[in-house]
C-alpha cells in the first residue's frame, strides 16, 4: 500500500507539473511582446496580455530586462505554437526580440531580428497601415542600430523616411530628433528642437538649455508666453513604494525650476528685464507656496525638496538674472558684486552673460567676474533605450477608429443646450471614451481623447487633429500646446486592496492648447492647424 500510494503521489506531482508548463508558453509569448498565446484558428494577434503585478511579465514591464524578454522571445519561438501562417505575430514577435537585442549592444543580432521580421511580413509591403505602424517601428528600430554601428548615412535616410510617414506621432519625432542631433554627441543646435517642441512640451527645456546666442534667447523669449510656473505633484505612495521616487521628485523640480529660471535669462538676454523679473517672482512664488498635509513637515518630502530647487537652481539663476539685467544698464559693478563668490560653471547662459560683461566693460577698470569651472559632460539619450516606445501595435484599416464617431454629437449639444440653460460647444459634453473638450478660464482650451484601442499612436494623432479643428472653427490658422498628458490605460484586477494584475485596454492624451492670433503664427512653437488637418484628415475622416 505503501509503494501503490507513493506511485499515486509521482502520478499527482506529473499532472501539477504539466499546469505551468502550459502556463509557461502563455507566459513566454506575453513577456516576448506583450501578446497572448496564438491559437490556430486566427491570425496571432490575440490581443494584450494579462501582466502579474507582483513580479511582472517582461514584455509589457517597464523594468524587465532586455536579456529577460530576449529568452522569452526564444522559448515562443520554439514552443511549436505559432504557426506558419501567422505571418504578422511572428513578425511582431521577432521585431520584440530585435529592440530587446538592440538594448543589450548586439547589433547584428537586431539586425537580422529586424530583417527577419520585415521578410515574416512581407504580405502586408505596400499597405498604408501596416507600413506607418509597423514598417515605421521597423525602419527607425534598424536606423538606431546603423547609427550606433557608424553607419550614419543609412540610418539618417530610415529616419528621414520614417518621420515624413508620421511625422505627429510622439515616439516617432522623439526618435528621429535625437538621431538626427546624434547619439552621444552634444546637440548644440536649439533649432533642431523646434519642431519637437511644437507637439512635444517635455522636451522645450533641451531648448533652453542648449541657447547661447541672442537670436537663440529671442526665440526661447518670443516663445515663452506669459509666466505661469506650475510644479510637478510629489510622489504617489505606489511610486515611492517602487523604488527612486524621491530621487525623481527632485529631479523634475531641478528641471522644472532651472527651465523657467532660464526663460526669465532669455528676457534679460535681450532687454527685456521687467519680464525677465516676472518669471523670477513666479519662479520664487511657485518655490515659496506651503506644502499641506505630510509633506508640509520640516523634514517632509516636498519641503527638501524645495530648499534643494532654491539653493541648487533658483538662487544661481536669480543672480545671473540681475546680472545680465545690470549689464545691460551699464550697472558692472552690480554685476560683479551678483557674482562674486560663486561658483560657474561653462554653459550657454553663463558664455554668454560672462561674454557680455568683458565686451561692454573692455574698456573700462571694471571689477573682473569669478574664472568659469568646466561645462559639465552633455549628451543625448542613448537611443536604444528608447526602443521599447517604438514597439507600436500594427495597424490596419479594419482596426482603424471611426474619427466621426468618436467626436462629440454637436447637434445633439446645440439642442441640449436650450434645456440647460446655454451649454456651450466647448463644456457640457462629458464623455467616458471619445473626445472631450472644456474651454479653461484663462482661455486655453483642454482637449482630450481616450481610445479603447493599443495603438497610442493614434490616440495621439486624433487628439492633435481635434485641436487642428478647435483653431480653424474658431478662425485661428495656429494654435500653441501648452501642455500634454499621455496616459496607457489598464484594467486592474486586486486583491486586498493590493494589485495583483493588470491588462492594458487603450490610450488616452490630454492636450492643453492656446488659439494664436497672427502674430503669435511666428512663433517657433506655434502648431499650424492646416497642416495638421492635410496630414491627418484623409486618415481619419475615411473621405
Amino acid at each position: 500500500m505503501k509503494n501503490l500510494w507513493a506511485g499515486l503521489g509521482l502520478a499527482s506531482l506529473a499532472l501539477v507539473l504539466a499546469v505551468p508548463a502550459q502556463a509557461g508558453v502563455s507566459e513566454d509569448f506575453a513577456g516576448c511582446d506583450g501578446l497572448r498565446k496564438p491559437k490556430r484558428s486566427d491570425d496571432g494577434m490575440r490581443g494584450e496580455a494579462t501582466i502579474a503585478s507582483w513580479g511582472g511579465w517582461p514584455g509589457q514591464n517597464p523594468g524587465a530586462q532586455p536579456i529577460t524578454v530576449v529568452n522569452a522571445c526564444n522559448r515562443a519561438l520554439d514552443s511549436g505554437k505559432l504557426l506558419d501562417e501567422q505571418t504578422l505575430r511572428r513578425a511582431h514577435v521577432l521585431r520584440a526580440r530585435g529592440a530587446a537585442q538592440l538594448q543589450l549592444g548586439e547589433y547584428a543580432k537586431a539586425l537580422a531580428d529586424f530583417e527577419a521580421a520585415r521578410a515574416a511580413g512581407r504580405e502586408y509591403d505596400g499597405d498604408f497601415f501596416y507600413e506607418r505602424s509597423m514598417g515605421v517601428s521597423l525602419d527607425l528600430l534598424r536606423a538606431i542600430a546603423l547609427n550606433d554601428l557608424g553607419r550614419r548615412e543609412e540610418a539618417l535616410a530610415l529616419s528621414d523616411a520614417a518621420l515624413a510617414k508620421r511625422p505627429y506621432a510622439l515616439a516617432v519625432q522623439r526618435v528621429a530628433t535625437f538621431l538626427r542631433a546624434g547619439n552621444g554627441d552634444a546637440p548644440t543646435d536649439p533649432a533642431l528642437w523646434q519642431t519637437l517642441a511644437q507637439i512635444d512640451p517635455a522636451t522645450r527645456s533641451l531648448t533652453s538649455q542648449l541657447a547661447g546666442t541672442l537670436d537663440d534667447f529671442r526665440m526661447l523669449a518670443a516663445t515663452s508666453g506669459e509666466p505661469v510656473v506650475e510644479m510637478p505633484p510629489p510622489p504617489t505612495l505606489e511610486e515611492m513604494m517602487r523604488g527612486g521616487g524621491a530621487e525623481a521628485f527632485a529631479g523634475k523640480w531641478l528641471a522644472a525650476t532651472g527651465k523657467v529660471m532660464r526663460t526669465a535669462y532669455a528676457h534679460a538676454a535681450t532687454g527685456d528685464a521687467e519680464t525677465a523679473r516676472r518669471w523670477v517672482e513666479a519662479a520664487r512664488a511657485a518655490l515659496s507656496t506651503e506644502a499641506k498635509g505630510d509633506e508640509a513637515k520640516p523634514g517632509g518630502l516636498d519641503t527638501l525638496v524645495r530648499k534643494l530647487s532654491m539653493v541648487g537652481a533658483f538662487d544661481p539663476y536669480a543672480d545671473m538674472v540681475e546680472a545680465r539685467i545690470a549689464v545691460n544698464e551699464g550697472r558692472f559693478a552690480d554685476a560683479a558684486a551678483a557674482l562674486e563668490g560663486k561658483n560657474f560653471k561653462h554653459s550657454p547662459i553663463t558664455d554668454d552673460l560672462w561674454d557680455a560683461y568683458a565686451a561692454a566693460t573692455a574698456d573700462s577698470d571694471a571689477p573682473a567676474l569669478p574664472a568659469l569651472g568646466d561645462a559639465p559632460e552633455r549628451t543625448s539619450p542613448k537611443l536604444a533605450a528608447l526602443a521599447p516606445d517604438l514597439l507600436m501595435r500594427p495597424e490596419s484599416e479594419r482596426k482603424l477608429i471611426d474619427y466621426k464617431k468618436s467626436r462629440p454629437n454637436v447637434l445633439a449639444a446645440l439642442a441640449g443646450a436650450a434645456v440647460t440653460m446655454g451649454v456651450g460647444l466647448l463644456n457640457g459634453i462629458p464623455r467616458t471614451s471619445g473626445f472631450e473638450q472644456t474651454e479653461l478660464p484663462d482661455g486655453t482650451v483642454k482637449v482630450e481623447y481616450t481610445g479603447n484601442t493599443t495603438s497610442g499612436a493614434m490616440v495621439q494623432e486624433m487628439t492633435l487633429l481635434r485641436a487642428a479643428e478647435i483653431a480653424q472653427e474658431a478662425g485661428k490658422t495656429h494654435f500653441h500646446i501648452a501642455g500634454r498628458e499621455d496616459y496607457q490605460r489598464y484594467l486592474t484586477q486586486s486583491q486586498y486592496g493590493v494589485e495583483r494584475s493588470r491588462t492594458l485596454t487603450g490610450y488616452k492624451t490630454v492636450m492643453t492648447i492656446a488659439l494664436l492670433d497672427d502674430g503669435g503664427a511666428n512663433s517657433a512653437q506655434a502648431v499650424d492647424a492646416l497642416a495638421v488637418i492635410d496630414a491627418l484628415g484623409p486618415i481619419y475622416y475615411g473621405e
